[in-house]
């Protein structure tokens, strides 16, 4: 199997779950995320010539990272449905 063909049997598939994983501020889906990206990123280093494909999945991994995806700031995050008020212009 070539780059093409594992990127076209397990990048592209292995991406869209990820970035549904990573939707929200769930930590466990975060971590998931994270595990299936890695797995696709091993998948892909492991085709020949495909370790360039497994750096820019790892570099994506970092900037996830780095925005804090998984951590404790998304715990402290709320999603808009849970800040918003509720049916009224009242103060509360």
């Amino acid at each position: 199997m070539d780059v093409l063909q594992s990127w076209l049997v397990i990048g592209v598939p292995g991406l869209i779950v990820t970035g549904a994983l990573f939707v929200g501020r769930s930590r466990v889906r975060a971590w998931i995320g994270y595990g299936v990206l890695g797995a696709v990123a091993w998948a892909l280093a492991s085709v020949p010539g495909g370790g360039p494909s497994a750096v820019v999945l790892a570099a994506l991994a970092v900037g996830l990272v780095a925005t804090g995806r998984g951590s404790f700031r998304d715990t402290q995050a709320g999603e808009h449905h849970t800040q918003r008020r509720r049916f009224t212009t009242a103060e509360s």
